[in-house]
């Protein structure tokens, strides 16, 4: 890639975009090569980061995941045995979700693999510059949000 100094806005903006598009086709594949779908490596991912149960709704809004496509997949993740929901306290119809035995089994060959990987590229781009890297990746998301609420549609 060229200098990004030299760069326009307008090439700015493709490039940021398909670095974006790269990462998440980094991520899709990956999840492939395990044998996962997207929705399921992702929640294998929160559940396994975070070890903290968590409802459909939060993991929906925290990892911005469609609330249908991340049902269909803990149904399917239920009947595999991989999750198990528990009442919400609460909550009247909120369930929590949370690892089964056989889900942390499968997590651990997969998505702690790849945990390990991202922290290892952080570390090795230096964690003081990935700090900087996320930090300027929230603001530009929050200018971004505030300018698509300007968008006439």
């Amino acid at each position: 890639m060229e200098n990004t100094n030299d760069l326009s806005p307008k090439a700015l903006l493709e490039e940021e975009n398909r670095r974006y598009n790269e990462t998440n086709l980094l991520y899709h594949v990956t999840a492939a090569q395990f044998g996962l779908s997207d929705t399921v490596f992702w929640v294998l991912y929160s559940l396994y980061s975070d070890d903290k149960p968590q409802t459909q709704a939060q993991m929906s809004a925290g990892w911005c995941l469609p609330k249908q496509t991340l049902n269909s997949a803990v149904r399917g993740m239920v009947e595999q045995g991989l999750v198990k929901l528990t009442p919400a306290p609460g909550c009247k119809h909120g369930k929590l979700l949370s690892l089964t035995e056989a889900g942390r089994i499968l997590a651990e060959k997969t998505v702690a693999q790849v945990i390990r990987a991202e922290e290892n590229a952080m570390r090795r781009m230096g964690l003081e510059r990935a700090r900087q890297n996320l930090a300027l990746g929230a603001e530009y998301l929050q200018l971004l949000r505030a300018e698509f609420t300007q968008l006439e549609t």
